[in-house]
């Protein structure tokens, strides 16, 4: 969920060579770039990422029920003692033509849902402090005309120690929550998370970890993103992952995940929602460069 540069775990090499990517030029840069970042680690980094899931699930909602691939291209400035710099495009595209209640995304398959995400991150010894913000785009609902698109400002800090490494983010939708940037009483706008991750490796390739996350939302953002009233514990999940390295820059690996709705008196109202349990998993590619 959590995996701010200065924490991530650093690939065997500097860089690897002969990395066939899509493009003339894509291809000549990588070749060109390569060499240097084997004498010199360079300052820009790329970590581009494939994942084929059987469900869109999305804080706790299964927003579709069938297969869906959610490509990923984060590309990361490291300014050394002044921190790191990123900038992260991410989206959601539709494997299915199926429609029906199982699928609040467009119907018909192709692409529904594009985030672009610019975030820097600082580290103070073991702890990571991020700031970014989110911007939500949604092609299927006629962006960029009448479009549901919205805007969230997020800040997360995590803590990384040998046991676990425990984070918090605090999320603020300012248009399709908010209203307005800082309107009225913001606390009651705000979605927040926490979460417990923890990776082992198994041998020089082969690693494990699981992640378990709770989140929280105030009694604006609970009333439109799920339909209840008054605040509470929103959504809860529980993940499994396995990832093996194949070279010192490309990894596949597997997660199997298990999510659901928080009820009863210290999360949503079970009058206005109805539970939305689900187990779901599939496969993921990484590449870094």
């Amino acid at each position: 969920m959590f995996d701010p540069y200065c924490l991530r775990r650093p690939s065997r090499c500097a860089a690897a060579t002969g990395i066939v990517r899509t493009g003339t030029a894509a291809l000549l840069l990588l070749v060109a770039v390569c060499p240097v970042r084997a004498l010199e680690k360079a300052p820009l980094s790329f970590d581009a990422r494939a994942d084929f899931y059987s469900a869109y699930v999305w804080r706790g909602k299964a927003l579709d029920k069938h297969a869906v691939m959610q490509p990923q291209v984060t590309t990361t400035f490291d300014a050394k003692e002044v921190g790191a710099f990123s900038l992260k495009l991410w989206s959601n595209w539709d494997l299915s033509q199926r429609s029906g209640d199982s699928k609040a995304t467009r119907t018909g398959g192709g692409l529904n849902v594009l985030n672009l995400t610019p975030y820097y991150t600082k580290c103070f010894g073991p702890f990571a402090f991020t700031v970014g913000n989110i911007f939500y785009t949604f092609p299927g609902d006629g962006y960029p005309q009448n479009s549901k698109s919205t805007y969230e400002l997020y800040t997360t800090l995590a803590y990384k120690n040998p046991v676990a490494t425990p984070s918090l983010g605090v999320y603020y939708d300012y248009r399709g929550v908010g209203g307005s940037f800082l309107e009225d009483n913001p606390a009651k706008d705000l979605y927040a998370r926490a979460a417990l991750d923890k990776t082992v490796p198994l041998n020089e390739s082969l690693s494990a970890g699981g992640t378990v996350l709770l989140g929280w939302g105030g009694s604006r953002y609970n009333a439109v993103r799920y339909c209840s009233a008054g605040e509470g514990f929103a959504d809860y999940q529980m993940s499994f992952k396995l990832a093996y390295a194949v070279t010192d820059a490309f990894s596949i690996g597997g997660t199997l995940a298990y999510t659901g709705l928080v009820g009863g008196a210290w999360g949503l109202d079970r009058n206005d929602i109805s539970p939305d349990e689900i187990v779901w998993g599939g496969i993921n590619l990484r590449l870094l460069f």
